[in-house]
């Protein structure tokens, strides 16, 4: 289920059975056209990996809207992300997600109120490459026993 109007108004009634949420962590940085691309890139990799995930077990996890912030803003940003998650603890959700390819989430991950899903992602490449569908499809598949594993 997504943050769509048709499944959070299918989400409400059910909401006992869905104890998941992913939350996607989306880091930007518009002052560096370097930075720029790449991290275009990784949100697009990053929408792929959990929208399959998502889709593989529809109606058991949530997948959250995008949380997006300035890159290297992890230090203050820590909290804002856990405000969200006790939101989400509200509805109540059970298990709770982040899911990021930056890797220095890595070091507030004891910060957290959730489980940090980091996977080491591509630079860089073309979204509809046979090499990237390889690369997404065997990394959500880890990532799918990892939540499993939680369950």
């Amino acid at each position: 289920m997504r943050w769509t109007k048709a499944d959070t108004t299918q989400y409400l009634p059910e909401k006992q059975y869905i104890d998941t949420v992913i939350i996607p962590l989306v880091p930007f940085n518009p002052a560096s056209d370097q930075h720029m691309v790449k991290q275009a890139f990784q949100r697009e990799l990053n929408q792929v990996f959990t929208n399959l995930i998502e889709k593989e077990y529809k109606g058991r996890i949530f997948l959250a809207p995008d949380y997006h912030y300035l890159d290297g803003q992890q230090e203050i940003e820590f909290t804002r992300v856990n405000a969200w998650i006790q939101k989400f603890k509200e509805q109540p959700f059970q298990h709770i997600f982040l899911f990021t390819f930056d890797n220095t989430w890595k070091k507030y991950e004891s910060e957290l109120d959730g489980h940090l899903l980091w996977v080491p992602g591509m630079g860089s490449g073309d979204i509809q490459s046979t090499e990237t569908q390889s690369f997404v499809r065997e990394q959500a598949h880890q990532i799918s026993e990892l939540i499993q594993a939680y369950w």
